[in-house]
């Protein structure tokens, strides 16, 4: 029996999702959570599960959370539940292993086919994921450029480039503000680079960030840094 916890944040989709996979002949839903404690909860009785998660089920914090877990329970597989593709860059960029891509809309027959693809230990990635990182010009670039910094780097460059500020950055990640700093200047030294600027130019070159937010980032002075604009 291959055992599922669905953490999205609509109650209604987990719902519909709990229905369709209990339909199945060897899949169990064995718990559906509406918070990061019901979560951790939730994985500690089921150490083999595999979680179906919505990247925003904790908000901007859930990657972190996410690796605090995988940290803890390392057989726990994750099904990423993606609001958009921009989430399934940070995720891929901030995290030793993701089991399963999906966006959130896909077909109930992809959820499916992704629920039996992790049940055979495969990893699964929709169509539509596969297509828009294929096409991503950049692969090659971003690949080197990734490979000069550490995992925790590259979510802090991402954060910055973002627009957010240190104060933010810091409880996001639940660091103090100036181990913040740290990782800003050892990202500019491993980059050959000298302020938010050219970082925030450089992530959205990379498509570590994406262009469906105007990120506004002004020069490196804590007490002048910008916000993203919507």
């Amino acid at each position: 029996m291959t055992e599922f916890i669905i953490a999205v944040p609509s109650q209604l989709v987990g719902l519909g999702m709990e229905t369709l996979i209990n339909q199945q002949p060897n899949f169990s839903v064995v718990a559906s959570v509406n918070n990061q404690q019901q979560l951790r909860d939730a994985i500690a009785r089921y150490p083999f599960a595999t979680v179906i998660l919505g990247s925003q089920f904790c908000n901007d914090g859930t990657i972190e959370i996410w690796r605090r877990i995988q940290r803890r329970q390392p057989d726990v597989h994750m099904l990423l539940w993606a609001a958009k593709f921009q989430d399934v860059l940070d995720f891929q960029c901030n995290l030793e292993r993701v089991e399963g891509y999906l966006l959130a809309n896909a077909h109930k027959e992809e959820l499916l086919s992704a629920c039996h693809m992790l049940s055979k230990g495969r990893m699964y990635v929709a169509a539509s994921v596969a297509e828009y990182l294929a096409k991503n010009p950049a692969r090659q670039r971003q690949g080197e450029l990734l490979a000069k910094l550490s995992k925790r780097e590259i979510q802090v460059a991402q954060m910055i480039a973002q627009g957010r500020r240190s104060a933010v950055i810091a409880r996001l990640l639940n660091i103090s503000s100036k181990t913040v700093n740290t990782f800003r200047y050892r990202i500019f030294d491993k980059l050959g680079i000298s302020g938010d600027v050219e970082l925030t130019h450089l992530a959205l070159q990379m498509k570590l960030v994406d262009l469906e937010e105007e990120v506004v980032v002004q020069d490196d002075d804590e007490s002048r840094e910008g916000g993203v604009r919507r």
